[in-house]
């Protein structure tokens, strides 16, 4: 298939998308390593150069992509949460981790932004990705408040930023691979998700609970 010139944004969007799209499948089946803009030009009907129009690195695509994932992370976790049903301590942190864990790439590609990704994308790529994330995380606050009705607005977000320091700090210490093919590197996987939701719901849980009952650990 010929290359045709973008003539509109929605076709713009539907070439970007389609780059994001083969870069996220090349990630899932190779690791970081695996992706290049030669093989995302032999997953799509773009030559490099077409690519670069878009994106000047691969770098500035992973940071879509983690930003796409954070909004699929959280929409999927409020989904999860009915109005008005009552969860105790240990539902909302099994529910939470539990739906961390099936976003685990969120972590994986978390883990690359300060050591690789940073470092080859532009400022203003890593200040979309900020307000991205931050703009994200008002639908997130809106359900906290729900789950915590007596929380602060303050409380509520130092609660959203631990929870994630604690799952961006611990996965990628537990998490030793990329890619997952031989059935006991498999094993080994289900072992570190297992170990991850251990410690993670562990952390999780104490944070709630001074959530819950407006707890400041800074001040105590």
């Amino acid at each position: 298939m010929s290359f045709k010139r973008a003539r509109s944004e929605e076709q713009v969007q539907n070439r970007i998308d389609e780059i994001i799209s083969a870069t996220s499948e090349l990630y899932d089946s190779y690791g970081y390593d695996g992706v290049s803009f030669s093989k995302i030009s032999e997953h799509t009907n773009f030559s490099r150069p077409n690519i670069y129009k878009y994106f000047k690195t691969k770098e500035e695509i992973f940071l879509v992509i983690l930003g796409n994932d954070y909004k699929s992370f959280v929409s999927e976790l409020i989904d999860s949460f009915k109005v008005n049903k009552i969860y105790s301590l240990y539902d909302i942190t099994e529910i939470w981790a539990d739906t961390l864990i099936r976003h685990k790439r969120l972590m994986e590609i978390h883990a690359l932004l300060h050591t690789i990704l940073k470092k080859n994308v532009s400022d203003e790529a890593l200040f979309k990705l900020r307000k991205d994330m931050s703009n994200t995380q008002i639908p997130l606050a809106r359900i906290v408040s729900q789950l915590f009705p007596n929380a602060t607005e303050d409380e509520i977000s130092d609660f959203i930023r631990d929870q994630l320091v604690f799952a961006f700090g611990i996965y990628p210490m537990l998490n030793n691979k990329d890619v997952q093919t031989d059935i006991n590197e498999l094993k080994e996987q289900n072992k570190t998700i297992q170990k991850f939701k251990t410690i993670y719901m562990s952390c999780l849980y104490k944070i709630m609970y001074c959530l819950k009952n407006s707890i400041d650990i800074k001040n105590n």
